[in-house]
């Protein structure tokens, strides 16, 4: 059995003992007066520790954040009806409960001020809301039955399983360019394993999901022990045990979780270039698979402090940044990540509850013009090479140690991050939360050890490459060329130091050969 699994029989066991479960007696509003100007909150009040629950306690926080993440996503699809997992989680929050209409639902929800959003990744799915304490006793109910009755009728299939193949034909493939980069990258990392499709699923295996296919995969992905129970904020005294009680009532889950197969092997780099014809700007992805998660305490802080010195999501300091936006202005974003990144709604910081059993390293660069595209990808490669064969200054080591040991406690400024947060620890096995141990290792480390993981950890010869441009044809012919790329037209004079650089970079090599080259159509992609 494991951890979620114990702490489900740990709950049956006390509610089968006659443990009086705690109402909730939710505190009515507060009244705005002296207590608005009263001093922060108190830290929270973690509960005992209890595998796969995880409770913060904040009584004077006047919000409740709940988050009850699944171990299961898009990976455990099945074949040929890729895209289930996200049919099921979206069905069920949005398509009503046994009682109620989705549109009885959504009237009854509309006036509490809250929303129950279902959000999918290829290992973990996640139901998160944010309510008001004084809304939380209509509200739970409603939330509660989501999970544990959802209604999964056919009009809710018929009207979601319609929007989910839109948002893959006419959202990914046509209108976010930078979602369909990452993804054809993805593609190319895993190509013929479980990661190797969206969430949304593939036309065809969407295609051939039936209705009574929902019932039996939520089943056998939605069940009792693959959960994980958050709750933070200003909820009453017990009801994390209450929640606990209610989903207990899951099925149990049928069978061991399937282990995942490795990723494809790579020798040399692969480059696949998506054509989409009227594509406005080409973006590139660059990256690798990798075993290293969270869960490596010993090497996953090196990692994400090399990557971060390269770029961090949204900020200015990094070296991709620095030499491609700032030094040549060749486009808006130039990122690197230790880890699957997807941005928490408008925020800078990463979504959390997307915990993954394998990783993959990845820079990101969009959106560039398709003249400069070339240029640009040589310009992000050598950038790369120089910063793991030359590791960085005691200066530079020093600035970015300070800057990121400031930076990672950003990542939590509400109580949904920090509840995300602490179920990652408990995804990941993590004895010590997130920004400790980060902070522990950085104060550990140093530029001769950072090289040194850096060399181990970053790889250098066998990338996988995505772009997607308009002519994809005509990218591959050029990067396979072999010939020095044309260095970019600058509105204004460069610095001499910029113009000799800027040789070097037109003569980087790439190592490709026409093997390991393919050009895709954008309307065969996830077929």
């Amino acid at each position: 059995m494991n951890r979620a699994g114990l702490a489900f029989a740990l709950a049956l066991a006390l509610f089968a003992c006659g443990r009086p479960t705690t109402p909730l007696n939710v505190p009515g509003p507060t009244t705005a007066s002296s207590a608005d100007l009263q001093p922060p909150p108190p830290p929270p009040i973690a509960s005992p520790a209890a595998p796969g629950r995880v409770a913060l306690r904040s009584p004077d926080a006047r919000v409740v954040a709940l988050r009850i993440a699944f171990e299961g996503g898009s990976a455990d699809d099945p074949p040929g009806k890729e895209g289930l997992t996200q049919l099921v989680a979206t069905t069920m929050a949005e398509g009503g409960t046994e009682e109620l209409t989705y549109a009885d639902l959504a009237t009854k929800l509309y006036p509490l001020a809250a929303s129950i959003e279902a959000h999918v990744d290829r290992d973990e799915t996640v139901f998160s809301a944010t309510v008001p304490v004084a809304a939380l006793e209509k509200f739970y109910p409603l939330f509660r039955d989501v999970l544990l009755a959802p209604r999964l009728d056919a009009d809710s299939f018929t009207r979601l399983r319609a929007r989910q193949t839109s948002e893959l034909t006419s959202g990914l493939r046509g209108s976010d360019d930078e979602a369909l980069g990452k993804e054809a990258l993805q593609w190319l990392l895993y190509e013929g394993h479980p990661y190797g499709h969206p969430v949304q699923g593939t036309e065809h295996g969407l295609a051939a999901i039936a209705l009574a296919d929902l019932r039996s995969h939520y089943a056998r992905v939605f069940c009792r022990d693959r959960v994980v129970i958050g709750v933070a904020g200003g909820y009453p005294t017990g009801f994390d045990d209450t929640l606990a009680a209610d989903l207990a009532k899951l099925p149990p889950c049928a069978g061991e979780r399937a282990k995942l197969p490795d990723p494809p092997e790579r020798h040399g780099n692969e480059l696949l270039v998506v054509d989409k014809p009227g594509a406005s700007a080409t973006a590139i992805s660059i990256g690798f698979t990798t075993p290293v998660t969270r869960s490596d305490v010993a090497d996953f802080p090196a990692l994400l402090f090399a990557t971060d010195a390269l770029g961090i999501h949204r900020q200015a300091a990094g070296r991709l940044y620095q030499e491609l936006r700032e030094k040549r202005g060749l486009n808006y974003g130039d990122y690197a990540y230790a880890e699957f990144f997807q941005q928490d709604g408008y925020t800078r910081g990463v979504r959390p509850n997307i915990a993954r059993r394998q990783q993959l390293v990845s820079l990101w660069l969009r959106p560039v013009k398709h003249a400069n595209a070339p240029f640009a990808l040589r310009g992000a490669l050598r950038v790369y090479a120089k910063l793991v064969e030359d590791g960085l200054t005691d200066a530079d080591f020093t600035r970015t140690r300070e800057f990121l040991s400031r930076q990672v406690g950003l990542e939590q400024q509400t109580p949904s991050r920090r509840l995300g947060f602490a179920m990652d620890d408990v995804s990941y096995r993590r004895d010590k939360p997130y920004v400790e141990t980060m902070r522990d290792a950085w104060k550990e480390l140093d530029p001769s050890k950072l090289k040194a993981l850096a060399a181990k950890l970053l790889e250098t010869k066998n990338l996988a490459i995505a772009i997607v441009s308009s002519d994809g044809q005509a990218v591959a012919s050029e990067l396979l060329k072999g010939d020095p790329s044309a260095t970019p037209a600058y509105d204004a004079p460069k610095p001499p130091e910029v113009q000799a650089d800027d040789k070097e970079i037109a003569r980087f090599p790439l190592a490709l050969d026409a093997s390991r080259v393919r050009v895709v159509s954008v309307s065969e992609m996830f077929k």
